[in-house]
């Protein structure tokens, strides 16, 4: 497996973030709500949130592997965000939207996983984007489009498989997540679907 080298530092001074756990421990994830500046610019918040992701997912590291254990957190080439050991590689997933930051890891190196959280927006054309995605699911209410979406993009981040129709069945859990907000965990074994990367 390719990784760049793009290696993020460990952050010591970051707060402690509650850890959660799925699949009978195979999936360890977070979710944390930042506090924007009031003068801060949607660039720096974007930073500011992938900055914290980052860390939260070292966090999740740390937890699940102990703090003798030595490892990387790493980039692939394609964007997803790995841990790597000495001997394995462990998948893991980041998702932020507005200010919530969302982080989960695969505790093992056959299973695969996505987090997705998204912001409804509300002036956003549903209908319109649902027919320029060629979906059948014209006529959903805003909160069953926000859940179809970040079900298809936890799937597509856990296998990398864009078509909807052809992205595996997973193991999912909906995040509970403030109102306006919709998020999707999902994870299997990488054994289920050969395409994954």
């Amino acid at each position: 497996m390719n990784h760049s080298t793009k290696t993020w530092p460990s952050d010591e001074n970051f707060p402690s973030v509650p850890v959660h756990v799925a699949g009978n421990g195979s999936v360890l994830w977070s979710i944390l709500r930042l506090k924007h500046g009031a003068n801060e610019s949607r660039r720096a918040q974007r930073l500011r949130s992938s900055n914290t992701a980052q860390s939260m997912l070292r966090n999740l590291a740390l937890k699940h592997l102990g703090p003798s254990q030595a490892f990387e957190v790493l980039k692939e080439p394609s964007g997803r965000p790995v841990v790597r050991l000495s001997d394995k590689t462990l998948m893991a997933s980041i998702s932020h939207s507005r200010d919530l930051v969302c982080v989960a890891l695969g505790c093992d190196e056959q299973i695969a996983v996505g987090i997705d959280v998204e912001y409804h927006e509300p002036d956003r054309n549903i209908d319109g984007m649902i027919q320029s995605l060629g979906w059948p699911d014209v006529g959903l209410s805003t909160e069953a489009f926000y859940n179809v979406w970040c079900l298809y993009e936890a799937r597509f981040k856990a296998t990398g498989i864009v078509a909807r129709s052809e992205q595996p069945e997973m193991r999912i859990s909906a995040l509970a997540v403030p109102a306006q907000y919709s998020g999707m965990l999902v994870w299997a074994s990488e054994s289920i679907d050969s395409s994954i990367s």
